[in-house]
This record gives C-alpha cells, sequence and structure tokens, in this order.
C-alpha cells in the first residue's frame, strides 16, 4: 500500500493506494477531473495512455504526489532561452512585497492539514540576485519581466540534454505549488488597500 497525495487547483486528498492501482482509478475516486488541465505525478507530466498504468509500474512504493492542474490565466511559467531558464510568477514583485511587508504570511504559505495538524510546505518570499526555488518555496530575485511580473532565473547545466526534462524535474512540483499559493494573493491584496483605505479615511491635517 501507498500513501498518494491527490491534488488539483483547488483541493487535496491523502489516501492509502493499493500499488496496483491505476492512477485513472485513483483519480476518479478522489473526484478529480483530469479531463482538463495538465495530470502530473511527482512533479513529471504524465503522457497519453499512462493513465492506465498502475503506481507499480511507475515504480512508486511508498508515496507519491498526483496533480491535475489547470493553468490559471495569470499562473506561473516557465521560459528557457539557451542555457537559462526564467520562472515567472503570475503576480507582480510590488504585489509579493505588498503581502509581506503588511504580514499577511497566510496568503504566501501553502499548508498541508488543517487546525492543529497544519503545516506550512511551501512558502513565497522575495530576495535580492536571480532568486531560488525548490519543492519547499521561492524566493523571488530583483530581476522582474517587462510588465513587473516577479522572476527567478535557473542557470542550466552546460551539457544537458534535454533542458525541458531538466527543468521539469528541477522545479516541476515547485510551480504546482507555486500556483496553489498564487490564487490567495489577489484576495489578500484587497484586504490591504480595504484597511489602507480605512487608515487614509481617518487621517486628518489640521
Amino acid at each position: 500500500m501507498i500513501n498518494v497525495i491527490i491534488r488539483n487547483n483547488t483541493t487535496s486528498n491523502s489516501a492509502i493506494i493499493d500499488e496496483n492501482t491505476t492512477l485513472r482509478t485513483a483519480l476518479e475516486n478522489a473526484g478529480i477531473d483530469y479531463n482538463m488541465g495538465m495530470t502530473s505525478l511527482d512533479g513529471c507530466t504524465l503522457r497519453p495512455g499512462d493513465l492506465d498504468k498502475t503506481f507499480a509500474q511507475f515504480g512508486v512504493t511508498e508515496r507519491c504526489y498526483l496533480m491535475n492542474v489547470v493553468k490559471a490565466e495569470n499562473a506561473a511559467s516557465i521560459k528557457i532561452v539557451g542555457g537559462v531558464a526564467v520562472v515567472e510568477s503570475g503576480a507582480k514583485l510590488e504585489t509579493i512585497q505588498k503581502l509581506t511587508k503588511y504580514g499577511r504570511d497566510e496568503a504566501l504559505t501553502l499548508y498541508e492539514g488543517s487546525g492543529k495538524e497544519k503545516t506550512p510546505i511551501f512558502k513565497v518570499g522575495t530576495t535580492t540576485g536571480l532568486g531560488s526555488i525548490n519543492k519547499y518555496g521561492v524566493s523571488f530575485g530583483a530581476a522582474t519581466t517587462s510588465d513587473g511580473k516577479a522572476t527567478v532565473t535557473i542557470m542550466i547545466p552546460d551539457g544537458t540534454e534535454d533542458a525541458r526534462e531538466y527543468i521539469k524535474e528541477k522545479v516541476g512540483v515547485a510551480i504546482i505549488s507555486l500556483n496553489r499559493v498564487e490564487e490567495q494573493f489577489a484576495s489578500a491584496d484587497a484586504e490591504i488597500d480595504a484597511e489602507l483605505a480605512a487608515i487614509d479615511a481617518n487621517i486628518t491635517i489640521a
């Protein structure tokens, strides 16, 4: 038996599943519609026919992540140019800095579980330089896109035969978590604006 975390853009389920179960069956039992979006196993995108393979056929023996994510209009993306990959956030750098400044840690963090079992598993922040990203979080660097979106620059090692596969393996799971965190930004940003407006309304100049 294996522990499978099954997720889509809005829900997350944990299930103990026989390793001879197909991925399609696991998704259906969890109520996940796999007809839209991208389905991945431990960050690796599945190909046609893979859904009818069992977890055992993929070599899964203990724990894995099975995810189906529909790319939102402003979701994070990755652009590869030569030996460099740039992760582009769906949010502007100034928005992330704003959420940090006003203490919106909940909006910048992805949690697993609830109540006393609630555990942070991914965190978004900012830093200087090129930034960094891994399965635990992302620190966006100082550079932005032309429209102000936050970025992280990743150097692809010389001699890498397949840059796309390298990047998927390196940051695939992180991008899925990042997109889930960024879904929380809009409401938190609006709350800050409302609070600042209320403060402004109570300021008088004699």
